[in-house]
């Protein structure tokens, strides 16, 4: 097992402190987690079982030429956890976006990719995925109006959305295989049935007042 980008900030962590990443080793990346397991050795603090299961892995992974998108790290203010530019991000998985998209609309899709890439710190990326939710919403709305069966039609084209937005987007941008923690989806799920409420009552309105 070699020495990675991580080794020198493990070996400037106490005991305790390794073994309390290692406890909760669900929270960390795969190159943050072997750093620990090698710092640990180096230490004689942890079972060689271990050790050797983490070697095999990462063997299979240089046989197999797995590249890894790597995962963008912040650095940690001083009333922050100080294992946090470790911690995996949390992000909206690609299944809310999914659902968002096609229950809703591809610019509430893209409205979770962008919070996504805002928590990656992509100003960029979410610029382009803003313009291209707005561009796709009104082109969508534009060709419905000349195509019967609106809501199978607008099914299809808010499956279109979300391969765009997932299969090249988020693929690109943010990496096909990154690890992530899923972010809770309650927050805009309330926001997105808020707006949808109203816009099905400014539709029905003019009806209900007369």
């Amino acid at each position: 097992m070699k020495e990675n980008s991580f080794s020198n900030k493990m070996r400037k962590k106490s005991d305790e402190e390794l073994a309390l990443i290692f406890e909760q080793k669900d929270n960390y990346t795969d190159e943050a987690l072997e750093a620990v397991v090698l710092e640990l050795d180096a230490r004689n603090l942890i079972d060689k079982a271990i050790v050797s299961k983490y070697k095999r892995v990462q063997e299979e992974d240089a046989q197999a030429a797995v590249m890894r998108e790597p995962t963008v790290l912040k650095n940690f203010k001083a009333d922050e956890s100080p294992f946090e530019e470790l911690v995996q991000p949390v992000l909206y998985s690609k299944k809310a976006i999914q659902g968002f998209t096609i229950f809703f609309s591809t610019l509430f899709g893209a409205v979770l990719l962008m919070s996504n890439l805002k928590e990656m710190n992509k100003p960029k990326e979410r610029l382009q995925v803003l313009l291209f939710g707005i561009g796709y919403t009104v082109f969508t709305l534009v060709l419905l109006n000349f195509i019967p069966g609106i809501f199978f039609i607008t099914l299809i084209f808010n499956i279109i959305g979300y391969t765009v937005l997932v299969e090249y987007f988020w693929n690109k941008h943010l990496g096909k295989e990154v690890e992530h923690q899923k972010k809770a989806i309650s927050k805009p799920l309330i926001i997105s049935l808020g707006i949808l409420v109203l816009i099905v009552l400014l539709q029905f309105l003019p009806t209900l007042l007369q």
